[in-house]
């Protein structure tokens, strides 16, 4: 693999040789020769480090480096042990050379070609020297597949007897990091050798930025050295451990963050006091034919029940998810969520309303066809409307004639029987109803066959029913797709979790994740609101 990829390089370092003519390139400044020579003057720097017969120990940069050249630069003391250690260690032997190269000669020579690839680029800038374009990739090839061989033998694992030897754990865990860089540099020394097969046009600019990047990494290289290396070790607790005069000052920049925060929601509250009174009175009247419209339904329920329990679930779910996230970010997120169930819960009970008058008028629908073949049956008898109504009431089940035998008592009370019909319509959400109570008063007003007309409308009742279940059985897919939008995301989430719980609860307990949880919840109940329209078809 390794000399198939050798082949492949040294076929398109060829085919740039052949595309590459001879020409005079002069694309970096003055500036950038100044740069370049600084970071030259930093890779022999380097390599005299990994000199073990050079016997200089302190080092100064040129004045091209600016502030930095006055200052003498001394082998780090970490260095002098890592440095015979290194020498010791023999890498590679090569037979052409008859030589054994340890790991210190491997770094100098690393060293040793970005200082040649740079000192190459700094001569391109002598304008007494006419630079051939043939010669000056050649040269780069070679600085390439030099720093290639340094570094192949760098990254590789020695096993000496039971023992392995990794090399990029020397000098104290630096040399990953500079392994790194260097692999980087290499990657731009081939776009250096690209850049002379480019359009004439983009030439100098792809020469000049791929020998500044060198440059740029060069310097990092430099600065990797000298710095100080990631501790491998996490810091002691002591560290962090904190005093309890630090504990009881927290506690009182908490306390004092309260009280501001209690004072500024009371003179908030006080400057709104009449907004708040009008909502409160509006909150009242709304309660009220909340009540009325639930004792219409049947149903005997204290408002307030429904208001203040969507608060409390908003304010659990508030207080978990402050707890989780903690700190300020959490207050806000719990205050936020009490906020949002302040806001729902004010319409959650006209949905609950609007979902029991339409779960309601469903089931009255299903009895209508009885109920009207009943009162049918009740008029060719010589019974009068008011007797069909009662004998509705009293031989069918709820709702219809819960229904029914409301419009009977209020009849009996004094209501005109009209306007006891017309209640009956407002209660229930039945279009069907609706038709047969109109029909009803059309004929107590005009007269005309009633029994005929209930015929006439169960016919209907019987085709409509046909035909909604047709409509069932067509919309059954976009049905099934809302079903699968709203639970597959769960199914695949609590999958995950099986296979990666600690990941995946430290995601869906941090703000990010969670964020993103609300976020997909909203758009998986937009989706499924969005197909239950495209299959709601009304007949």
């Amino acid at each position: 693999m390794k000399n198939s990829l050798f082949i492949k390089f040294m076929m398109a370092v060829l085919l740039v040789l052949t595309v590459a003519k001879p020409g005079v390139t002069r694309t970096l400044d003055t500036n950038d020769l100044r740069k370049i020579q600084c970071a030259q003057d930093k890779m022999r720097i380097l390599a005299g480090f990994f000199n073990i017969d050079s016997k200089e120990t302190n080092y100064t940069l040129t004045d091209l480096c600016g502030s930095a050249a006055s200052k003498p630069i001394t082998m780090p003391k970490w260095f002098s042990e890592e440095l015979a250690r290194m020498d010791k260690n023999k890498v590679v032997f090569v037979k052409t050379e008859n030589q054994t190269y340890s790991e210190v000669d491997l770094w100098r020579q690393a060293f040793s070609n970005v200082y040649l690839y740079l000192d190459r680029a700094a001569q391109s800038l002598d304008p007494n020297r006419p630079i051939v374009l043939e010669q000056l990739s050649r040269g780069y090839v070679g600085n390439r597949l030099n720093l290639m061989a340094t570094l192949d033998r760098l990254n590789k694992d020695l096993l000496r007897g039971n023992q392995l030897f990794v090399m990029k754990d020397s000098m104290d865990g630096r040399a990953r990091s500079m392994l790194s860089t260097l692999e980087l540099i290499n990657n731009e020394f081939f776009s250096t050798i690209e850049s002379f097969s480019s359009p004439v046009s983009q030439r100098d600019e792809k020469y000049r930025q791929s020998v500044m990047a060198v440059v740029v990494l060069a310097n990092h290289l430099y600065a990797q050295f000298m710095g100080s290396p990631i501790p491998a070790t996490p810091p002691s607790p002591e560290t962090y451990r904190t005093t309890r005069a630090d504990r009881v000052f927290s506690l009182m920049l908490i306390m004092i963050g309260a009280v501001l925060a209690g004072m500024f929601v009371y003179f908030l509250i006080n400057n709104k006091r009449e907004s708040i009174n009008r909502m409160m009175d509006d909150y009242r009247a709304r309660s009220a034919v909340w009540a009325e419209d639930f004792n219409r339904q049947f149903v005997t329920i204290d408002v307030k029940y429904i208001v203040l329990a969507t608060i409390g679930v908003f304010v659990i779910l508030g207080f978990m998810a402050g707890w989780m996230i903690g700190g300020f970010l959490g207050v806000f997120v719990f205050l936020a969520f009490v906020a949002m169930g302040g806001v729902v819960s004010i319409r959650v009970p006209s949905a609950i309303l609007d979902n029991l008058k339409k779960s309601r008028g469903v089931k009255v629908n299903k009895q209508l066809m009885d109920a009207l073949i009943l009162l049918s049956n009740s008029l060719r008898s010589g019974m009068d409307i008011v007797q069909g109504f009662e004998m509705v009431s009293k031989d069918l089940l709820p709702p219809i004639s819960d229904e029914f035998g409301l419009v009977v008592k209020n009849y009996q009370l004094g209501t005109p029987f009209e306007q006891a019909l017309d209640g009956m319509v407002a209660r229930v959400d039945s279009r069907m109803l609706a038709y047969i109570v109109k029909a009803i008063i059309i004929q107590r007003q005009v007269g005309g066959n009633l029994p005929v007309i209930f015929a006439r409308l169960v016919e209907n009742i019987r085709e409509e029913s046909k035909l909604e279940e047709k409509l069932q059985a067509l919309t059954a897919q976009q049905r099934i797709q809302s079903l699968v939008v709203s639970v597959m995301p769960f199914v695949m989430m609590m999958v995950m979790f099986l296979f990666n719980p600690s990941q995946m609860i430290a995601f869906y307990t941090s703000p990010i994740g969670m964020m993103l949880f609300l976020f997909c919840v909203v758009w998986i109940f937009i989706g499924m609101q969005v197909l239950q329209k495209m299959g709601d078809i009304k007949v």
